[in-house]
């Protein structure tokens, strides 16, 4: 048995991609990810909210409004256009590539572990200085909490995005040609590359991070444990930093 069967126990039968052979998908997925990449990089072409719109000019480029903007490319560009592509291109149903919840015992067991060793460490990140100029991820949000709640929706549903993205298209599509360790590997390289703007730990956690959930989703069929742990990270470091600062739970 191997050490990926001792932690995740067996791989649950879930019917995976099946679109043509291994070689044609694996290059079809990789250059669609390129050009959505590169699109989400530029967002569309309108990189700020006044490209898209004069009217919005005087939008806090760190305020609600812009965020949602942000967090609606991708959406777009991370969720939609894959699930679109899936199902005109491909013919398959993004279940396939890892879009469905899927758990057993084993797999709470291993998320509750998870979430142990990331929260102290998420704890005693909000105490410094860089962690706390960057987030909560929008600027001035609350002390009203419909207005955090509101964000905080948006906020996760952009990591559900972000996981089939990663761990769902990009990875599933691929891990019939190069095997599980080296798609893990790949799908892992452009993640931790868009963490280049993020403080230090946080850029080098993503490569370890991205391997571990990249395992899990492959090992599981499902993206949920990713959808779960990163959102709960997510949420984790915006409230935290709400609180450092004073606006809730004071």
């Amino acid at each position: 048995m191997s050490i990926l069967d001792r932690i995740f126990g067996p791989v649950p039968d879930l019917p995976k991609p099946s679109y043509a052979d291994d070689e044609k998908r694996a290059r079809l997925v990789l250059w669609i990810s390129c050009v959505l990449l590169i699109l989400l990089i530029f967002r569309g072409g309108f990189p700020w909210p006044r490209d898209f719109n004069p009217d919005w000019a005087s939008w806090d480029p760190r305020g609600l409004e812009s965020r949602i903007y942000w967090a609606s490319w991708g959406f777009l560009f991370y969720l939609a256009i894959p699930a679109l592509l899936l199902a005109g291109i491909f013919r398959e149903s993004p279940a396939r590539y890892g879009f469905r919840i899927y758990l057993s015992r084993r797999t709470v067991a291993l998320y509750a572990l998870m979430l142990a060793v990331m929260l102290p460490a998420l704890f005693w990140a909000s105490t410094q200085e860089a962690f706390l100029r960057k987030y909560p991820f929008v600027a001035n949000l609350g002390p009203g909490w419909q207005e955090i709640v509101v964000w905080e929706v948006i906020y996760v549903t952009r990591f559900i995005a972000l996981e089939f993205f990663f761990r769902g298209f990009l990875l599933f599509g691929i891990e019939g040609r190069f095997g599980i360790h080296n798609a893990v590997v790949i799908s892992t390289i452009p993640y931790s590359l868009i963490h280049y703007a993020k403080p230090f730990p946080e850029a080098i956690g993503s490569i370890f991070a991205g391997a571990a959930l990249g395992y899990t989703a492959l090992r599981t069929r499902s993206i949920f444990g990713g959808v779960l742990l990163h959102g709960t990270v997510a949420l984790g470091m915006d409230l935290l930093a709400l609180w450092r600062k004073g606006v809730i739970f004071q």
